[in-house]
């Protein structure tokens, strides 16, 4: 089998594999100065894409990320909540409210250190 193989063709495979060999650690080595794109998905994007629309969540979910901004106390980020959910609450989708619940529970908690309760919750949708 070895005397099928010429000299010329030995060489070229280990030129190229040695190439891609090459290539690859440098590429792992020096990933730090290319700008690859973040492969980790948001927790909006990743969790909360089940509902009425996948993208139309994630457009109400962009919105209300705003609101937790510079929100000190529960009370004024109830209201504010308040505000930016009353223009959802024609849809009636468990799915779609569950989805925007986590995320709300989810962003209080890790923005604003503020725990929600049911009850709060159901306030905001009222």
């Amino acid at each position: 089998m070895l005397q099928n193989i010429s000299w010329s063709q030995f060489w070229l495979v280990i030129i190229l594999t040695s190439f891609i060999y090459y290539f690859l650690i440098w590429i792992i080595i020096y990933k730090a100065k290319f700008s690859l794109p973040n492969l980790k998905p948001r927790i909006s994007d990743a969790v909360f894409s089940s509902g009425t629309d996948g993208e139309d969540i994630n457009v109400i979910l962009r919105d209300l990320e705003g609101t937790f901004a510079n929100k000190q106390n529960k009370s004024e980020l109830i209201l504010a909540l308040q505000k930016k959910i009353q223009s959802y609450q024609e849809i009636e989708d468990p799915g779609f409210r569950d989805s925007i619940n986590r995320f709300i529970l989810s962003e209080c908690q890790n923005k604003c250190s503020i725990r929600l309760g049911e009850d709060d919750l159901r306030t905001l949708w009222k």
